[in-house]
């Protein structure tokens, strides 16, 4: 009998040890699979902070990007203004001086009779009024004086109601705005 109690404790101590060998074995996958599933949480955090953290840097260049464009495109359209101004002083200097030129009498003539069509008045600075002979002479218009410009002119229809404004100054508003 003894060696029957014998062979069935070697085969409960076996069937012990195959338990406790599997009791073991699932508590280690358990534990990895715990473990598995904190680190994926403590990854998907950390991925959200890296997002986060991303996100606020992104949103912080941008900022300093805006900031930084709006001074560059300030400083560029206040050359550009500053260049234009010197641009039309220069011309308007350059048409004041080309005024007082005999060829200014030329061009005066010129220009009026190429679009005196549907005008019946040229109106001319108070300086070109010694022109009003001679243009009224090539033009057929009459001539009266108008306002204080720096050169050109100015035609009127009839009920002086159309008008086009020939001036210096107003030629340089549409080509050099």
């Amino acid at each position: 009998m003894n060696a029957k109690l014998e062979y069935f404790a070697e085969i409960i101590s076996r069937e012990v040890e195959t338990k406790r060998r599997r009791a073991k074995h699932q508590a280690a996958c358990d534990l990895s699979k715990k473990t598995a599933t904190e680190i994926e949480s403590a990854q998907e955090k950390i991925n959200l902070r890296i997002e986060k953290i991303r996100g606020e840097a992104v949103r912080e260049s941008n900022k300093k990007i805006s900031a930084a464009t709006a001074k560059i495109k300030a400083k560029y359209i206040a050359s550009q203004n500053f260049l234009r101004a010197e641009l039309k002083k220069n011309i308007a200097r350059d048409l004041k001086i080309f005024a007082q030129k005999n060829e200014y009498e030329i061009y005066l003539i010129e220009r009026i009779i190429a679009l005196r069509e549907g005008f019946s008045t040229v109106i001319l600075r108070p300086e070109d009024m010694k022109f009003a002979q001679t243009i009224a002479q090539f033009t057929g218009l009459s001539v009266e004086e108008g306002k204080n410009f720096s050169g050109g002119f100015i035609l009127q229809n009839e009920n002086k109601k159309i008008f086009l404004d020939y001036t210096f100054e107003t030629r340089l508003e549409i080509f050099a705005p």
